[in-house]
């Protein structure tokens, strides 16, 4: 609720104090001024040891690197650093309110006065200011990608927690920051936020990757053409995803092995002709056909692993397997094979058998696969009886 949204959000840092004698005596009473005032918003001061382990108080402001320091070690999403310059009679606070998410963009503060005995008074004044700011409900007034050309605003959108109208939250939005880059469609994507009077505006700058130019092949001899396009599904003129190519070069590989290529690697290649075009290219080593030196079965307590190995399509190499092609892996086959084993333990009475899927294991340059089965209780027919009118 907007309510919940107001509670200290903000560090407050131990103002830097500049002057030309800094003691003891005037750091606890800028400290103390500082502290009374927000404690009267129930709000707490960083203890200043705290705040120098966490800033370098002679490099001020504060940099983006210990920002993020203080708001890791506070949990708070924005961070309150400030300084009291005293020059003679004349004093000086000068505060700049970070959001963390966009340090780039703080709020500034400041106040003057013209003798030490109006220090409490204007760092009253200026406080009242910056936690008038740091308190306001703030919500979420517009939300919206930018930079996306191909990619549908849309579908970025419905990636995302965050929606206009709902409390300004950094830590969803960082979340959301994620989201819209594991899409795998872009090489950056950085957050914007400004305030306006209807509350953040908050833009996600998105840098698209390239569009696919090209899709192209080397080294296939053994197969065609259209079974290994078909496999990597990806097109021309759409949006580059590595990760996408990388699962087209492991289709490929499957693919190959399916066929008997047990050996097959598939190299994935990617240029770029044009800052806005990718060209990707598979460089297929084709390798050998790899046979199948042996088939067994584990858990055929009923039946002999020769019995089985007769109801099986996929067959071991023998002498003219260059000629039929028997003795090659074909998952299809290897599938149906399952199913072949089941139907004949059906058959023969045992109808719960089962078949797990075939394992595959590969010494050198030989296959070999084993069937896991588990039987199940045998059932027997009992008495089959005709009732009725008989034709003679």
């Amino acid at each position: 609720s907007p309510a919940a949204a107001v509670e200290q959000n903000t560090a407050f840092l131990p103002f830097q104090i500049i002057a030309q004698s800094v003691d003891e005596s005037l750091t606890a009473q800028v400290d103390d001024s500082l502290t009374s005032v927000l404690l009267r918003n129930n709000f707490l001061m960083l203890d200043r040891m705290q705040a120098e382990d966490l800033v370098d108080y002679s490099k001020w402001p504060p940099d983006t690197r210990a920002l993020d320091s203080i708001a890791e070690a506070t949990g708070f999403d924005n961070v309150a650093a400030g300084s009291v310059t005293i020059i003679g009679s004349q004093i000086s606070i000068d505060i700049k309110v970070y959001d963390v998410l966009n340090p780039e963009n703080p709020r500034y503060f400041y106040k003057e006065a013209g003798s030490m005995a109006e220090l409490g008074m204007i760092i009253d004044q200026v406080m009242d200011e910056v936690i008038s700011y740091a308190e306001r409900d703030q919500f979420i007034g517009a939300i919206a990608p930018q930079g996306n050309t191909r990619i549908d605003s849309g579908a970025i959108l419905r990636k995302i927690q965050s929606k206009s109208g709902q409390v300004y939250d950094p830590a969803v939005l960082r979340e959301d920051l994620k989201a819209i880059y594991k899409m795998g469609y872009f090489d950056d994507v950085q957050i914007d936020v400004k305030d306006s009077d209807s509350g953040k505006i908050v833009t996600f700058r998105v840098v698209e990757k390239p569009a696919i130019s090209s899709i192209s092949y080397s080294g296939i001899d053994e197969l065609d053409d259209d079974d290994v396009t078909e496999v990597v599904g990806m097109k021309e003129n759409s949006i580059l995803n590595p990760a996408r190519v990388n699962e087209a070069a492991a289709a490929i590989e499957l693919l190959y092995k399916s066929k008997g290529y047990y050996n097959t690697t598939v190299t994935p290649n990617i240029s770029y002709p044009t800052p806005e075009t990718a060209a990707v290219r598979f460089v297929i080593e084709e390798g050998k056909k790899i046979y199948i030196k042996e088939i067994s079965f584990e858990g055929n307590n009923s039946f002999d692993s020769d019995d089985l190995e007769d109801v099986l399509e996929t067959k071991t190499k023998w002498f003219l397997s260059w000629l039929t092609e028997a003795g090659l892996l074909d998952q299809d086959k290897l599938e149906q094979d399952s199913a072949r084993i089941v139907a004949f333990y059906n058959n023969n009475g045992y109808l719960e058998a089962r078949v797990g899927e075939p394992v595959i294991t590969q010494e050198e340059e030989w296959l070999h696969i084993k069937f896991i089965i588990e039987e199940g209780p045998r059932f027997k027919v009992g008495t089959v009886n005709l009732e009725g009118d008989l034709i003679s």
